[in-house]
């Protein structure tokens, strides 16, 4: 098993271990938070006709041409079209009609013009400047040409992609399944949320803070306790998990004290070992292995770096079985505003509070930055990348920020 390996290593020894799940069909409203399984081909424009973009009239622009302030053109309202709705006519030399925003527009016109720049007078409505062809009217295929591919396979439904789906008739989309993601925590100092909290024992936080990272990543949660530092219960954990999930992540238990018994216990469970301990501070003693095609990853059991640690490298593997096309999160430069002290031998991600300010990127650590400590994943919403050997940041450096939120 490899040992203390670099974090893109890390990363690409997981990442090659996976494939995107099945396809399957869904409706579209559950679609939301998954990956197109396959490129999406328009079968009619968007729009599907010529229609007006505003409230007033449909008209023919050479009837406008000699119109002025002192002598407006004078047109006979002969209809109104309203959206939903085609016109009975024609729009016939010196006639208009009214037309609504998203009507079609009628057979004769090549243009339209808004209320508020006419006099309505009976049924004459008065034009006091020529209009163009094409004026104010929005054409059939100006978004969306039948047979354009207008979706790809990989891009994530969002409420723009469902939109579109939607626009083009579509009621299912073909999605990657979402990975189902086993989770457990060990320890014996773990309590449940609802157990009294008693000297030297602590609520388990990682489990359902892990459950909403994967929730995130487009995965879903199987939640499965606590377990004691037992190695035959955490194998018997990991075995029933592979029998249900795509991925199993725990937390604790993957360092080298007495009772940090996880890889022992994968070992037991047939898990091939992949790497433990990867460069990067927090979380360095991460464990992965594999076995039937699916990962199982030990984090630490500090909070804050098994979070750190999810983003890193567990965050991508998710996207890529989900089928995503971008399963990294967005990496800017920032400036630092103040300095930051600490300095090391090994890389360090930093959180941080990351904002854009007068024409670009400041960061500020956030709060503590101990492995345990959790206020500072919720007051930040970037990781600054600090590389292998380098001191202490200084106010003005410039950094490589992750967005994380």
């Amino acid at each position: 098993m490899r040992q203390m390996i670099p974090l893109e290593e890390a990363r690409q020894i997981m990442l090659d271990a996976v494939r995107p799940l099945e396809t399957i069909k869904v409706d579209l409203p559950d679609a939301f938070g998954m990956a197109l399984a396959e490129d999406v081909t328009a079968p009619h424009p968007l729009p599907p006709f010529d229609r007006s973009p505003l409230d007033g009239y449909a008209l023919r622009a050479a009837d406008t041409v000699a119109a002025g302030r002192e002598h407006p053109a004078a047109l006979t309202v002969t209809e109104t079209i309203y959206a939903g709705h085609t016109a009975k006519g024609t729009v016939e030399p010196g006639t208009a009609m009214g037309i609504m925003t998203g009507a079609p527009l009628p057979p004769g016109a090549d243009c339209v013009i808004r209320f508020e720049d006419t006099r309505r007078e009976g049924n004459q409505v008065y034009i006091f400047s020529p209009l163009q062809p094409e004026q104010g009217v929005i054409h059939a295929g100006e978004d969306v040409a039948a047979g354009e591919t207008v979706l790809t396979a990989g891009v994530t439904v969002d409420a723009g992609v469902t939109g579109l789906l939607a626009a083009l008739g579509q009621t299912r989309a073909a999605v990657r399944r979402q990975p189902r993601v086993a989770l457990f925590s060990t320890g014996d100092e773990l309590l449940e949320p609802y157990s009294p909290l008693v000297p030297g024992r602590i609520y388990n936080s990682n489990l359902p803070a892990l459950a909403a990272q994967v929730r995130e990543a487009g995965g879903i949660p199987l939640p499965g306790g606590n377990r004691p530092d037992q190695t035959a219960l955490i194998t018997a954990t990991i075995e029933q998990a592979l029998k249900v999930s795509d991925l199993i992540v725990s937390t604790g238990g993957v360092s080298v004290g007495e009772r940090d018994v996880v890889k022992e216990a994968m070992e037991a469970a047939g898990v091939e070992p992949l790497f433990w301990r990867a460069g990067f501070k927090p979380g360095t003693p991460v464990v992965c292995g594999r076995k039937d095609g699916r990962l199982v990853v030990g984090l630490s059991g500090n909070p804050a770096a098994a979070m750190i640690t999810f983003i890193l490298l567990v965050r991508p593997v998710l996207r890529r079985l989900g089928g995503h096309r971008e399963i990294d999160l967005p990496r800017v430069q920032a400036r630092m505003a103040v300095g930051f002290p600490k300095g090391g031998r090994q890389r360090r991600f930093v959180r941080a509070v990351v904002r854009w300010r007068d024409g670009g990127y400041l960061a500020r650590p956030a709060g503590l930055q101990s492995p345990g400590a959790m206020r500072s994943l919720v007051e930040g919403n970037a990781l600054l990348d600090v590389p292998a050997g380098h001191g202490p940041l200084k106010e003005g450096e410039m950094v490589e920020a992750i967005l994380i939120k």
